[in-house]
């Protein structure tokens, strides 16, 4: 009888951890990308630190594979997640720092190479309304997050954490180390301390918003960086829609700070301010297939400079590639400089019904802003993108970025940029 107990105990034992493990199994997911990215970027103006005009051009071309795969939970607690990606230098003209286009890495001649890059966490389940991470991984918070717009994307060595219930989301980042898009390798992120050591100091950040259920959102960031910075965002949203038009409204608040040795180096250098601040409102329509939208940026006169969105401190090797979170920030600016006040008209369309899978939109932004001297200049910028998904082939799209950008020298060359971008992407689900 005993024996007969046993049986049916390790027999349901057995059962259950096969449950489980089919659930590991069963709920993973593993995703090929295919991406060509090809990259021209031409610049021509005046080089205030050589005192000389320069004219030049290079351009970068790879084939990327990149893999993504993501477990389900074991015991519905805990999982993996191991991403593996590679570029493959197809051709390149000699890059310098003026117009290097951050496809691929290149050395003190201008050559580019050939590289790649892992990434791993584990995982665990916080009741399905949220996931705690370790590992390196790509970070998408306002504050401190990583970029996808070459071949291969930055990564981040991290603790991450999200939590949803209802209409609220949570978010927290303790992030150790930093992975530029164009490096194969992590480096800590550091800042220098009054003896003008350098210390390994983490990247702190928690964020929150809550949606009303009504279109209005409400939502606010923070994060810091011992002897660095801290940085403070929020925004609130609205959307609606009146007669079949819909209808967008935003705003945000930023504000930086130096803190710690930072701070200290910022004053006894004679500097004034240790803060600047950071706001904006955009309106957005869209009609039927076409698209609208209307924004204001402006950053606070500071001798910062302007608003910084990297972090790292002087230590770093910038291998930080966190985006600046502004209405007025598109291909090639930020628009963030000193008392740079921006204006940004778009426009786009989707040709649905006309050619299926094809859509177009621009961008015109154009600024005035303080140089380091204190003299007002302008900026401005174009925009183009046409992208096209194929029908016929799921998965696969192009895409052409096209932009023009024009900076003011005081008494010299204006410095003009042209930043052109072909990329093809195909995307496998393959389980």
């Amino acid at each position: 009888m005993k024996l007969t107990q046993l049986s049916a105990l390790s027999a349901a034992i057995m059962l259950a951890t096969t449950a489980q493990a089919n659930s590991f199994v069963d709920d993973s997911s593993l995703n090929i990308e295919l991406r060509t990215h090809f990259h021209d970027r031409a610049k021509e103006g005046h080089d205030n630190d050589a005192n000389a005009n320069y004219d030049e051009r290079s351009s970068q071309w790879a084939q990327a594979i990149r893999a993504d795969f993501s477990s389900g939970y074991f015991e519905n607690i805990v999982g993996i997640d191991i991403n593996a990606y590679y570029a493959l230098k197809l051709g390149a003209s000699n890059v310098d720092s003026y117009t290097n286009p951050g496809v691929l890495p290149y050395d003190s001649e201008g050559d580019s190479s050939s590289y790649g890059k892992t990434g791993y966490a584990i995982k665990f389940n916080l009741m399905d309304m949220g996931v705690l991470k370790y590992g390196r991984m790509q970070l998408d918070t306002p504050l401190i997050n990583d970029s996808d717009s070459r071949a291969l994307p930055s990564m981040s060595e991290a603790f991450y954490g999200d939590f949803a219930y209802e209409g609220l989301k949570t978010h927290v980042v303790w992030a150790t180390k930093a992975n530029a898009k164009t490096k194969s390798g992590f480096v800590d992120y550091m800042t220098e301390d009054e003896k003008k050591a350098d210390n390994k100091e983490p990247v702190k950040a928690i964020g929150a918003s809550y949606d009303f259920g009504n279109g209005l959102g409400l939502s606010a960031d923070y994060a810091t960086q011992d002897d660095f910075a801290k940085k403070y965002l929020t925004e609130v949203t609205y959307a609606t829609d009146i007669s079949g038009m819909g209808l967008g409204f935003a705003a945000q608040y930023a504000k930086y700070s130096n803190i710690g040795y930072a701070k200290d180096k910022h004053v006894s250098n004679g500097n004034s301010d240790d803060s600047i601040n950071a706001w904006g409102i955009k309106v957005d329509a869209s009609i039927q297939q076409a698209t609208f939208g209307l924004a204001y940026t402006q950053v606070e006169d500071s001798d910062l400079g302007k608003f910084n969105n990297n972090w790292g401190g002087d230590a770093m090797d910038d291998s930080d590639d966190t985006g600046y979170f502004g209405y007025n920030s598109i291909q090639y600016s930020d628009f963030n400089a000193r008392a740079q006040k921006a204006i940004g008209l778009s426009a786009g369309y989707d040709f649905a019904g006309i050619v299926d899978g094809l859509s177009a939109d621009a961008i015109y932004v154009t600024s005035d802003f303080k140089n380091s001297a204190g003299n007002k200049q302008d900026e401005k910028e174009y925009n183009f993108r046409l992208k096209y998904a194929f029908p016929q082939v799921e998965g696969l799209s192009a895409q052409l970025r096209y932009a023009k950008n024009t900076k003011e020298n005081a008494g010299q060359k204006d410095t003009i940029t042209q930043d052109t971008r072909v990329i093809l992407k195909y995307n496998v689900a393959v389980f």
